[in-house]
């Protein structure tokens, strides 16, 4: 095993120690699980002079109710996520972060280490971008709402500035007239990336789909929605025929590439297999 270069550690107990830390560092690299990070330095792809571990800002831990929103601290793991009732409201981020790596990286990653690394294939980024989540900045002076997408800059890139650390992820309590799901197919049940996965969202009135939102992941440079889909969607009758022609839809709406996880054909034919999946457990879970 290849030994970790040589770093200052750094584990703060408020966010503003943290939030100076990083503003003052030179080459300092926030971490929490380090599920993403470890690997990276361990092959040299990453060499930070410092590293300020939030695991000890206690109020960077929660997932609650508030404003409005739900609300995921920056330090939350995907297993507590998981586990809170208030999360049975937005049911396509449950399953996301239930299927994510192992019961040891589920234990000790977070979502917003998942977001940040900014991969293609973060399978939390589907299900909350089909909720419109938003991320909370926080930097020296500064506080910001930034809309999920515009993390996203390119693959494994994000748009935080070297002094910005993403504090909370937040999303508009969900009404009980919707519901949602998550989707996935990879190369084996656990432990790998998804070579495609896709997210849907539907609120109903009676029979009749009034809002959808669909996202995927794995298909383009970095997780996308799909509006041309979520149109054909809403303000039709939820049935097979609508739900076929979303699909095929589906397939036309993503431009997917070539890698050693599978081929473009591959994951453009599944974007509509497993729209057709979620759309009809999302469904179905309203019943």
């Amino acid at each position: 095993m290849k030994p970790l270069p040589k770093f200052q550690y750094h584990a703060p107990r408020t966010l503003a120690e943290a939030v100076q830390l990083i503003d003052t560092l030179d080459n300092a690299k926030p971490v929490i699980g380090g599920t993403d990070l470890v690997p990276l330095l361990r092959e040299a792809a990453c060499s930070p002079s410092h590293i300020v571990d939030l695991n000890n800002v206690a109020e960077l831990n929660y997932v609650r109710e508030e404003d409005g929103f739900i609300c995921i601290g920056a330090t939350a793991t995907h297993s507590q996520v998981a586990a809170s009732e208030l999360m049975r409201k937005a049911p396509a981020v449950v399953d996301a972060v239930s299927r994510i790596g192992s019961v040891q990286i589920r234990n000790r990653g977070s979502i917003t280490g998942n977001l940040c690394n900014a991969s293609p294939a973060a399978d939390s980024a589907p299900p909350l971008l089909v909720y419109d989540a938003e991320v909370e900045i926080v930097s020296s002076g500064d506080t910001a709402i930034l809309p999920l997408p515009e993390l996203f800059a390119g693959p494994k890139i994000n748009s935080l500035e070297p002094n910005e650390l993403v504090t909370g992820i937040r999303f508009p309590v969900p009404p009980e007239s919707s519901s949602s799901s998550f989707k996935r197919i990879a190369r084996r049940k656990a432990f790998t990336l998804s070579v495609v996965s896709a997210a849907a969202y539907v609120e109903m009135d009676g029979g009749v789909c009034t809002e959808a939102r669909v996202a995927f992941g794995s298909v383009a440079e970095t997780p996308i929605r799909a509006p041309r889909v979520e149109e054909l969607l809403t303000g039709e009758e939820m049935d097979g025929q609508t739900i076929s022609e979303a699909a095929e839809a589906a397939n036309q709406s993503v431009a997917p590439v070539t890698d050693m996880r599978g081929t473009a054909e591959y994951r453009r034919d599944m974007c509509g297999v497993l729209l057709k999946r979620a759309l009809y457990t999302a469904v179905g879970r309203l019943s």
